[in-house]
């Protein structure tokens, strides 16, 4: 069978949009002409960002760089073009949208016919997140694209290592629309939850206004006769620290450690401080239940055959925990999982 191939006179003239954004390198042009569609139906990120009040814009045009610049959206959220009556909303809008806009707006202008805008976003300054707390490096950061909790903190370097295991969100207006939520509503989850993975439903999308914060963690001090005396992070407050496995984090006792000690704690009602004395060595041989310490507790443990009051006891570790010298006493940091 022979198949006669039709021969078209003339062509089909194609006008092909080709939109890049990259934020975390060189950008690139977002375009705009007559016959492109209202937006880019790939799947790329110039999708994620809306364009907010602060940023800085360059747009630029192709045959007519006239009427291009350096725009800074202004805090009602637009920008004014050169030869367009009216300014132009900015705001809201990702790049190729603002694009088509600026495209639109010169057309109907009659400033040009067919112009080919592109649209760039060199600052980002109206869409940001706040991370604080015990973090490396707290500040208000820009959302780029579309953010997680989890990637919220890697831009502020991560936790600390005396961070706690709490991480706080305070939804800001944008949050609080996109969840049904009301403004300053909170949400709460769990750091090692996060980190490994075992809710992947607390690493939620953070949106503009939100602050993130990220708890420090809780302490308490075993000071006096054992081998490292310091002051020991719980990362984990619901599991808590008794007195045995405090001993057991400074390394024990050393050689003339007495084996009763005392438990200094401030009051939360008048800020006394209350002094509670302990049978370690009862406690470790079992036949005394373990007291779980509180956050900011300080154990003593004092030499043996030292004959004081509880109180002169509980002098003599809130002087250590301040620093002074006593009885060669150091400080050392540790953790508590």
């Amino acid at each position: 069978m022979r198949i006669k191939l039709a021969k078209f006179a003339g062509c089909i003239e194609t006008t092909v949009l080709f939109c890049s954004f990259v934020l975390f390198g060189p950008p690139l042009a977002i375009s705009a002409d007559d016959t492109a569609p209202k937006a880019n139906s790939g799947a790329t990120t110039s999708a994620d960002y809306r364009i907010g009040a602060g940023d800085v814009l360059t747009v630029t045009l192709t045959d007519a760089p006239e009427y291009g610049g350096k725009f800074r959206v202004s805090d009602s959220g637009v920008i004014s073009i050169s030869g367009v009556s009216t300014p132009i909303k900015a705001e809201g809008q990702s790049p190729i949208e603002l694009a088509n806009s600026i495209r639109e707006a010169l057309i109907e202008a009659k400033q040009l016919r067919d112009p080919r805008v592109n649209v760039f976003v060199d600052e980002f300054h109206g869409r940001t997140v706040s991370v604080l707390g015990a973090v490396a490096k707290p500040a208000v950061y820009p959302l780029q694209k579309r953010t997680t909790v989890l990637e919220a903190l890697s831009l502020a370097g991560g936790a600390l290592p005396n961070a706690g295991n709490t991480v706080t969100i305070v939804r800001g207006p944008a949050s609080a629309e996109a969840t049904n939520t009301s403004v300053g509503s909170v949400q709460t989850f769990q750091m090692s939850n996060l980190a490994n993975g075992k809710d992947l439903s607390a690493n939620v999308e953070v949106r503009n206004g939100d602050v993130i914060s990220v708890s420090a963690a809780q302490v308490v001090y075993v000071v006096g006769a054992v081998a490292k005396p310091g002051g020991y992070t719980i990362q984990d407050s619901s599991t808590g620290v008794s007195v045995v496995q405090a001993v057991a984090l400074a390394e024990g006792f050393n050689s003339i450690a007495s084996r009763h000690g005392v438990i200094v704690r401030q009051s939360t009602s008048d800020h006394a401080r209350v002094e509670i004395p302990v049978d370690i060595g009862q406690m470790m041989a079992g036949k005394q239940t373990d007291a779980v310490l509180a956050p900011n507790d300080i154990l003593y443990i004092p030499t043996s055959g030292a004959r004081r009051t509880a109180k002169a006891l509980g002098d003599v570790a809130m002087a250590a925990v301040n620093g002074v010298a006593i009885y060669g006493i150091g400080y050392r940091v540790g953790n508590v999982k």
